[in-house]
């Protein structure tokens, strides 16, 4: 995998005893084995409230057992999934957001769940997982999806910005890493509705999606060099970005997207299209910050 400068190849798993937190898991003990790496499962103990009385400690010593019984299922449901992994663990109390960003500063991937177990005694991975999407200092894999398919394709969102380049790069290596095709989805939306309208103003929608699917060729034909092996499927569709890449994702092994894009008749907006797919998407998805890209440029490939 490609890791940011400074990182470690080291896949972080954030687990709260959810059931999403154990496909979490599974999927980065999968993707652990592929790549040779680290496993380190992490858990954020949650403080207790300001007001609580806890003189024994009896509260905090309950609260640490749960999370060590949550860390020892996590870890055999890694060791299941890939006998004979490497497998560290960090268990702090603090906040799981928190916590994780810390380990993204040095890891190279940080793997959640799409929903926590909510409320006292777990973690808010949904909004962990919104806020790793902004945050994180490596890409990000939230894993959707109650059995994610392993041989699907790889999707990749495009938009117009030239520092896509970094997302299309990064899907490329997910479907050599596989040995599945990749899909290049570029979604946008006519800025005029209707088909009278566009003609009486001289609007031709083939030209413009020409022009586009000209733009994707180009994006892809820059990184599809370095990857000759990989089979490559390319669409331009019009609607909603988020819709539409949800569409194309059934039956994918992975979805990946940039957490932010441009907006416009330029591209898609994939700040908030990201944050949609976290909530929705029918497979696991991998969202990589802009500014991951100059790390990204200069960082060694593992394989």
């Amino acid at each position: 995998m490609t890791i940011p400068i400074g990182h470690t190849n080291t896949v972080v798993v954030g687990v709260d005893g959810s059931a999403s937190s154990q496909r979490a898991v599974r999927w980065a003990a999968a993707e652990v084995a592929r790549r040779a790496a680290t496993l380190r499962i992490v858990h954020a103990e949650l403080p207790l409230p300001a007001d609580a009385l806890d003189l024994s400690g009896m509260a905090r010593h309950a609260l640490h057992d749960e999370a060590m019984r949550w860390v020892r299922s996590a870890i055999a449901a890694a060791e299941d999934t890939a006998p004979g992994l490497d497998v560290q663990v960090r268990v702090e109390v603090g906040s799981a957001a928190r916590l994780l960003d810390q380990e993204s500063k040095t890891s190279a991937l940080v793997v959640v769940g799409s929903r926590g177990l909510g409320g006292f005694t777990g973690l808010l991975l949904g909004s962990v997982a919104v806020a790793l999407s902004c945050h994180a200092k490596c890409p990000v894999v939230v894993v959707r999806g109650d059995d994610p398919a392993s041989d699907g394709p790889v999707v990749v969102g495009l938009n117009g910005a030239p520092e896509n380049w970094y997302v299309v790069d990064r899907a490329f290596e997910e479907a050599e890493a596989r040995d599945v095709e990749l899909v290049a989805v570029h979604v946008w939306q006519p800025p005029l509705r209707t088909a009278r309208i566009a003609e009486s103003v001289g609007i031709v929608w083939s030209e413009l999606d020409a022009g586009r699917e000209a733009l994707v060729a180009q994006r892809l034909e820059a990184c599809a060099d370095r990857h000759p092996g990989v089979e490559v499927k390319k669409y331009v569709v019009h609607g909603s970005a988020a819709q539409r890449l949800a569409e194309f994702s059934e039956g994918a092994s992975l979805l990946v997207v940039g957490s932010r894009g441009t907006g416009g008749l330029t591209g898609m907006v994939l700040g908030s299209t990201s944050q949609a797919l976290v909530r929705h998407a029918p497979c696991p998805v991998l969202l990589l910050r802009p500014g991951l890209a100059e790390q990204m440029d200069v960082a060694q490939t593992v394989f």
